[in-house]
């Protein structure tokens, strides 16, 4: 059975995915404390490149969850997410890790949401936050080791996540990821052998802002929960909200001009 580092395997998506990728991997967590869901742990701080190679003796992949998971002092982001990632790429080169799964989030793109905007991959980041700046730069980060290391990797724009599977509120109901389908969507992130990609990490919901179709074109992801497998049991003026969701579906050329548009605006 194949070994993966899982950096951050003590935060609520590390502790889920060791959980449900039991019997697929043997999970290794890299945390500031043992993980109790973990196979082994390492202990150790994610901007530690030589502790990272330690921990990478032997493993397949690594997944890359650990840092600050919303905004913070930009200091302390620039530490945990943007030198946290690039230690990562770096203790995959030295150590010969083949593969990075790297957790980026739906915030890079969240400026394109508060646009009404139906958000693909492909589209310009719009960051809507210090803390989705930090998650770009952790892809700029992951794009530059494919093409100079050759280091395969997929950097997953997560959505909402709740270790219930719980969504909370009409955004959760089009923008929660559940225990199950992300693991999936970290296995096949690892088992792809595509050297570079950036898709949205969500669940199936007919009404999300983000498309699917790069994970499922690249990856093979098919999600297997959805917001309608839950409305019936949530409030009625959720409900009514979420029936309500409408995004606008941009062609390139005018996707492009208003994302130039509002840059050069904003820059006066």
């Amino acid at each position: 059975m194949d070994t993966i580092l899982v950096t951050g395997g003590l935060g609520r998506i590390g502790t889920a995915l060791c959980r449900e990728l039991r019997g697929t991997y043997r999970t290794r967590s890299f945390d500031l404390r043992p993980s109790t869901e973990a196979d082994e742990n390492v202990v150790g701080n994610i901007t530690d490149i030589d502790a990272l190679v330690d921990a990478c003796d032997g493993v397949r992949a690594i997944v890359h969850l650990a840092g600050i998971p919303g905004n913070a002092d930009f200091d302390l982001l620039l530490d945990a997410n943007v030198r946290g990632t690039y230690c990562v790429y770096e203790a995959a080169v030295k150590a010969g890790v083949p593969r990075v799964v790297f957790a980026s989030t739906n915030h890079v793109s969240g400026m394109w949401e508060k646009a009404g905007v139906f958000a693909t991959p492909e589209m310009p980041v719009r960051p809507d936050s210090h803390y989705a700046v930090s998650k770009a730069a952790g892809e700029a980060i992951a794009r530059y080791y494919a093409d100079a290391h050759g280091i395969g990797s997929v950097c997953m724009r997560i959505g909402g996540f709740s270790p219930t599977d719980k969504a909370g509120g009409v955004r959760g109901y089009y923008m929660l990821i559940t225990c199950r389908d992300i693991a999936q969507l970290v296995d096949k992130s690892i088992q792809s052998d595509v050297l570079f990609a950036i898709v949205n990490g969500i669940s199936n919901h007919p009404k999300a802002y983000q498309d699917l179709e790069s994970a499922a074109k690249l990856l093979g992801y098919e999600p297997r929960d959805g917001a309608e497998d839950w409305l019936d049991d949530c409030p009625d003026d959720v409900r009514e909200q979420y029936e309500n969701v409408t995004w606008r579906h941009l062609n390139r050329e005018d996707m492009l001009d208003e994302w130039a548009t509002v840059r050069a605006t904003r820059g006066k």
